[in-house]
């Protein structure tokens, strides 16, 4: 069972004979169904000729025997007419969400919608009077609690086992932040996140700080085991050149990349509802959230940042997306804490970000054995590679805060030299 609110307005104002069906000034192409609006276009006409809105009149008047059987099946169920301001209110905002990706569609080639623009923000006033008269019902809630246990919002699983296990995968309309310092590699884990996912499901990654040439340079070299090094000097052997064309000539990747810097989260916004009207996606990420702008620049940088986690946030459980926030952490993950490893309160600028966080991940860099074995036999002279002394080879992901699931971590190989991370059996 799912519940379909075009069809409990329909059948609401049916079971009331009709009684309120002016209250809303609800309109047929509010319907995204083509039976209910049929069936709404018919009640307009009976409720016109000044007739009550009985179930036998309006089927009578429906031509279409598919659509009379569907508004007949849907009188079946058991309807609460005093419920119909809010079964109104989902219907308009479904509509409004339509008609905002038809403006921004019309507006990228140019269009006049201005005069759209205005139709749309009326139906937004009335749909902030039909929200007014909604009552809140714990029958209702109880049943679309039970809708949710019946049919499950879908998790995705991101491309690392250890981190699944944790946090289960990346649910609808969950806000989850990676936090890390310069050079630790929360733009090489976010882009591996992004890239994985998108073999199967649609990904947006907005890239306020890198250009998207030198962050696909880091895919291919991911995907093809090219050294990052030689794409950046352009030093490719001939068999090199031929792998990317072969990747380029099969790729089936499900990725948007947008690398327009200084956008405000409405900006994003925007390019994500255009994004929509041609994608499925289900996940954004953003690298990284402090080099976001502000929407009140002037206001002190706690607020501003604070501002930006809460737009995130209500970014996620409006369009029913993953976010993925790549975030930066404060100095004092570098200023000699007795435990080095960073914790949620080193987020920079903002414990807004720790409160609206599904999720939190730290990352930071520690040697391995090997590591600290070739810093040894570099002191007493016998590596001659110097310039290997002090690098950290492992990535430690802490997960420390988790509303679904369970908290801890776990290390993964660190390969700076083909932008990935790999887990450890």
């Amino acid at each position: 069972m799912s519940i379909d609110f075009e069809e409990l307005v329909i059948g609401s104002l049916i079971a009331s004979k009709g009684v309120a069906f002016k209250d809303f000034e609800l309109e047929a192409d509010d319907f995204d169904s083509p039976w209910f609006r049929q069936a709404y276009e018919v009640m307009q006409q009976v409720y016109a000729d000044k007739q009550t809105i009985d179930l036998f009149l309006v089927l009578e008047k429906i031509k279409d025997q598919s659509v009379r059987q569907r508004v007949a099946v849907s009188t079946d169920f058991a309807f609460v007419p005093e419920h119909l301001p809010f079964y109104v209110s989902k219907v308009v905002e479904s509509s409004v969400d339509r008609q905002l990706q038809i403006i921004a569609l019309e507006a990228q080639v140019g269009g006049d919608v201005a005069e759209r623009i205005e139709r749309l923000r009326t139906k937004l006033d009335k749909l902030k009077l039909v929200q007014a008269f909604e009552m809140p019902d714990i029958r209702y809630d109880l049943a679309l609690m039970f809708s949710a246990v019946l049919n499950p919002k879908q998790v995705i699983a991101t491309c690392l086992q250890k981190l699944n296990n944790l946090i289960v995968g990346l649910k609808p309309a969950g806000l989850y932040v990676f936090g890390a310092r310069p050079g630790v590699g929360k733009t090489v884990v976010g882009m591996q996140l992004a890239w994985e996912i998108a073999r199967t499901t649609d990904v947006l990654f907005f890239s306020l700080e890198m250009d998207k040439t030198d962050l696909l340079k880091r895919v291919v070299s991911g995907e093809l085991n090219i050294d990052l090094g030689l794409l950046e000097r352009g030093k490719l052997t001939v068999e090199q050149k031929q792998a990317i064309d072969d990747l380029i000539s099969r790729v089936d990747s499900k990725l948007v990349v947008a690398d327009k810097g200084g956008q405000t989260v409405a900006q994003l916004r925007s390019f994500l509802v255009a994004v929509r009207a041609k994608r499925d996606v289900k996940v954004v990420v953003v690298d990284y959230l402090q080099l976001i702008t502000a929407a009140n620049p002037k206001a002190p940088k706690y607020e501003q940042i604070s501002q930006i986690s809460i737009d995130l946030k209500n970014l996620a459980k409006e369009f029913g997306v993953a976010v993925i926030a790549l975030a930066q952490l404060n100095r004092r993950v570098d200023q000699g804490k007795g435990d080095d490893r960073p914790n949620a309160s080193d987020l920079r600028d903002s414990g807004q970000i720790e409160q609206d966080a599904d999720v939190i991940v730290m990352l930071s860099r520690k040697q391995s054995e090997q590591d600290v074995a070739r810093d040894n036999q570099i002191m007493q002279g016998m590596h001659p590679d110097k310039l290997a002394f002090g690098l950290k080879s492992l990535i430690t992901l802490d997960v420390v805060k988790n509303r679904h699931g369970a908290v801890g971590m776990f290390d993964a190989v660190f390969d700076g030299a083909h932008s990935r991370i790999r887990e450890i059996n």
